[in-house]
């Protein structure tokens, strides 16, 4: 078996800011979602948003009870910058022990990160951090970083391998985009989904759709979306695949 790592960053839905009501992905994919991995035997780290636990700590203790790795995703949801890096970062953390849950991993919102970011994650006592991207045009260029975990200053990092041939489809989003021929490309060590990209995409508000970027993210979702997953995991099977948490990654690679 080759493990290879699922991860769900689970956050408002679409674009929506992180305000009560705009969560439908919670009640109506994440059980799906469940189910589905437990069907498959699939264990994954759930990045949150922490001010999510405000209306839906059950829900998020119940991915838990299932096995899976609850892990930060932000307090808020903001892009990390000079003035709210430390906040987002030590205040995510300190609220979900409030609600009794221990989080060892962190990802920024939109893999945009701020100076200091990985020593602030060190002093709150994070293991790990998964906010690098390694390139997007026009935002990220890291081209010569590790496409694999790698271990630097006693923090380990999971890169992201957004359009990085041969691994172009890092995330659910760019399967869809470019599907089918998504279906070609190699499979990364690392996968990463959001809820809302299966719900259909008339049901948001059309302010959130405008724009070139988020008309691609949109592109596939909804039902076509979840097939285009199902297609993807069951490919993944066939190839002898195991998917695990990024805890459960280090565990395996300790």
């Amino acid at each position: 078996m080759v493990k290879k790592i699922m991860t769900v960053d689970l956050e408002p839905d679409f674009g929506l800011t992180s305000i009560q009501g705009t969560y439908t992905s919670v009640e109506l994919i994440v059980p799906r979602l469940l189910s589905f991995f437990d069907d498959k035997k699939i264990k994954a780290t759930f990045f949150v948003v922490a001010d999510m636990l405000h209306d839906h700590a059950d829900m998020i203790k119940e991915i838990q009870s299932r096995g899976h790795e609850i892990a930060s995703h932000g307090l808020s949801h903001a892009q990390l910058n000079a003035v709210n890096s430390r906040w987002e970062i030590t205040e995510s953390k300190r609220r979900f022990a409030q609600y009794g849950i221990t989080v060892e991993g962190f990802r920024a919102t939109q893999f945009i990160i701020a100076d200091g970011h990985h020593s602030i994650l060190k002093e709150a006592g994070y293991t790990y951090d998964a906010s690098l991207s390694r390139y997007f045009p026009g935002r990220y260029n890291n081209i010569d970083m590790e496409n694999k975990p790698f271990l630097e200053g006693g923090l380990w990092n999971f890169p992201m391998s957004n359009f990085m041939w041969p691994a172009v489809d890092s995330g659910l989003s760019y399967l869809k985009l470019m599907y089918p021929f998504s279906m070609g490309f190699k499979a990364p060590y690392m996968f990463y989904l959001h809820p809302w990209e299966f719900l259909d995409k008339n049901s948001m508000p059309a302010s959130v759709r405008r724009g070139f970027v988020k008309k691609l993210l949109s592109r596939n979702m909804g039902k076509k979306g979840w097939d285009i997953f199902v297609e993807y995991i069951e490919k993944s099977e066939k190839q002898g695949v195991q998917w695990v948490s990024c805890k459960g990654w280090l565990e395996s690679n300790s």
